[in-house]
């Protein structure tokens, strides 16, 4: 039936058969595009003029139109993964689903326009047949994958993604062999196609679900240790305010002494032995610690507890933290971040020679919004997969940057890292999670 179809018929065709699922692709991903979505637009309108040209001028060369569609069709999915901003794999996950909704949608259309209402293959008419079976159950797949990619964007799983994808790209590969090309295709094909589509929604549900599931038990498990690390921090807390509480006491036993040998230097007149005197005392005083960096009492404790162990090895700690009691995310959560980007930063610093110094900064708008970055100078890190970071002396709270991007993204916020000439650069966006 190919001859039959004019080069009219054929564009009017292909617009209705792949332009609307193509574009249904895209709506999960509408505020995740690389470009605005008006050149974005612009975008994919030369796109399919492109592809209808390509598809004349293989049909017109004497290619079957099924086989020009399967050699044609790459360039939606390249330019489909070039314009939408995600982890790759997560794009290929939901778009295989679009492309087994086209495939079941066309496999009906075929059976419709074919078998029942006698239209030419390839037709205006079995275009049109398309487009209405796609309109009808549109708003059900619509529903169905912003509810499937809403969790698949909350998964930080990078591990499981590398691999889960493919499973139904391969369940996705078998049927088509066996249902490709449609005009060669009967009811079997067809019923084929529709029980694909039962198993793709059964693996999307499970798949999603269970990944979801061992993300929960993950980030408990991580609160577990959040948890664990706070009361290790008290701990040392308590240790060190014994250990100030018991200098305080021996100072205040030692004075006595001290003024005894003050006013033996002044009653015999040796005043630049006395001055000599009062000068090694106050060399010999510690230096004092600011106690008061932000308003949130949890994270002030953090602040000062970092404070006194970078005067203890002498690292210059500059803290500019003007941040209100109230902030936009859990206490313990920026606790926990906050300290590991400062254990890391002393440990950095503790292995650098000549000058060395940590550079707090955090800009807090509202209640909403929390701008922290932490500098210090660090001889060049341990790189990871993936570019990134990791510190190898403390593996459980160490800086692993995947899990501070996590905490990021949890917060709709970002995460960012960069080493440059002897410096480690940290900037953690977190804004206030209303779900």
């Amino acid at each position: 039936m190919q001859s039959s179809v004019n080069s009219t018929e054929l564009i009017l065709y292909i617009t209705l058969s792949v332009m609307p699922f193509h574009l249904f692709a895209y709506i999960p991903f509408w505020n995740h595009l690389r470009f605005p979505k008006k050149q974005t637009m612009c975008i994919l309108m030369a796109e399919q003029l492109i592809f209808t040209g390509i598809m004349l001028i293989f049909c017109h060369s004497g290619v079957s139109i099924a086989a020009a569609q399967v050699t044609a069709v790459p360039l939606y999915g390249g330019m489909f993964f070039f314009l939408v901003r995600m982890e790759i794999r997560k794009i290929a996950f939901l778009y295989i689903f679009t492309t087994d909704y086209m495939m079941i949608v066309k496999g009906a259309a075929h059976y419709i326009s074919s078998f029942l209402l006698k239209y030419p293959d390839y037709s205006f008419q079995s275009g049109i047949v398309i487009l209405v079976i796609f309109l009808a159950t549109m708003p059900a797949m619509i529903h169905y994958i912003h509810s499937t990619a809403r969790i698949v964007f909350e998964i930080d799983a990078p591990q499981i993604w590398k691999t889960v994808w493919l499973l139904p790209l391969f369940n996705s590969i078998i049927v088509l062999l066996y249902t490709y090309p449609l005009e060669q295709s009967n009811i079997k094909a067809l019923l084929s196609r529709i029980l694909l589509m039962i198993c793709m929604f059964l693996v999307y549900h499970f798949l999603v679900r269970s990944i979801q599931q061992a993300q929960k038990q993950a980030m408990t498990e991580e609160h577990s240790r959040s948890v664990e690390y706070l009361l290790e921090l008290q701990t040392q807390q308590y240790d060190m305010l014994k250990l100030r509480m018991e200098e305080t006491r021996r100072a205040r036993h030692d004075m006595r002494h001290h003024w005894n040998v003050l006013k033996a230097y002044a009653d015999s007149g040796d005043f630049d032995a006395l001055s000599a005197y009062i000068r090694k005392y106050v060399e010999g005083i510690p230096q004092e610690i600011s106690s008061q960096f932000c308003s949130n009492i949890a994270v002030n404790a953090i602040l000062c507890f970092y404070a006194q162990k970078a005067a203890e090895q002498q690292i210059e700690l500059n803290i500019c933290f003007p941040v209100k009691e109230k902030i936009c995310i859990p206490e313990p959560e920026l606790c926990v971040l906050l300290g590991n980007l400062l254990e890391n930063a002393l440990d950095a610093c503790s292995a650098c020679d000549g000058k060395r110094y940590i550079d707090v900064n955090a800009r807090q708008k509202g209640e909403s919004q929390l701008i922290l970055t932490v500098d210090n100078t660090s001889q060049k890190p341990v790189i990871k997969e993936g570019n990134a970071f990791y510190s190898s002396k403390r593996p459980d709270f160490g800086l692993d940057t995947d899990s501070v991007r996590a905490v990021a993204r949890r917060y709709h916020g970002d995460a960012r890292f960069e080493w440059k000439d002897g410096i480690f650069y940290a900037s953690i966006m977190l804004y206030a999670n209303n779900d």
